[in-house]
């Protein structure tokens, strides 16, 4: 069943690409219980890259590499400029960050999320990446509806309706990418006044999370809209150069 979903998905993911998914998957459920369990993300994250630069892996073609290498170093470039403007914001004056594991985690998922990215745009190119990770989005609000509301069904049915703009823009940015980007950009400035993220350029930037929440919720879907609508100006100009081809041939 699984290897049908990977193949209707495109995807061919190795056997260490699937261990490290479990890692990944069950060191963040774990941290409910204890925080110390994130060591086991960790080494679902980096253990599989650490192996394959030591050689004790083999599991990558050319292509692979090349694209994972990629990913590595958009993070290193997005991560470090962001922790030299952060650490120069933090030193230039009296700040309220709040606690020290605020900032780290944020760095961490500034990383993560610029490398993850990168990683699907090199794997699957842009519109079917932004296809897929507005599913993705879709089906986890989707549980965490169905576990928060499971004993009320008017909530639960309310709250249900707001995953279909996600499987619909889904759908739409396989066809009409620059339409998706706008209404996906659209959504990142509604949803950052809606959750009162705009508070982040406050006295307590980075109180109740909010750094987190923009990177991992609003980060998604505004960078997808950017990736669309320059997706579908590529496809236009494709389509003209296309046309003029055509026509001097004639």
């Amino acid at each position: 069943m699984i290897a049908r979903l990977f193949a209707h998905l495109d995807w061919h993911p190795a056997h260490a690409t699937l261990v490290a998914g479990v890692l990944v998957l069950g060191g963040f459920f774990l941290t409910e219980v204890n925080w110390g369990f994130l060591s086991i993300a960790a080494l679902g994250t980096f253990g599989p890259g650490i192996l394959r630069e030591f050689g004790f892996l083999n599991d990558q073609d050319e292509f692979q590499r090349r694209a994972a290498r990629r990913a590595g170093y958009h993070a290193f470039l997005t991560a470090g400029l962001f922790t030299f403007l952060l650490v120069s914001y933090i030193r230039s004056g009296e700040r309220n960050m709040g606690e020290p594991e605020a900032i780290v985690t944020l760095i961490l998922a500034v990383l993560w999320f610029t490398w993850f990215l990168s990683s699907l745009l090199s794997y699957w190119g842009p519109q079917k990446t932004v296809s897929r990770i507005l599913t993705t989005f879709g089906a986890v609000w989707l549980v965490f509806v169905l576990i928060s509301h499971i004993l009320s069904p008017i909530e639960l049915i309310m709250e249900s309706l707001v995953v279909i703009p996600f499987f619909l823009l889904a759908y739409i940015s396989r066809r009409w990418p620059k339409i998706a980007g706008i209404c996906l950009i659209a959504a990142a400035c509604f949803f950052f006044y809606l959750f009162g993220l705009y508070e982040i350029f406050g006295e307590n930037p980075l109180d109740r999370g909010r750094g987190f929440v923009i990177v991992m919720f609003e980060g998604p879907l505004l960078v997808s809209g950017i990736i669309l609508l320059r997706s579908g100006s590529n496809a236009d100009d494709n389509e003209e150069e296309e046309t003029e081809m055509q026509s001097q041939d004639s």
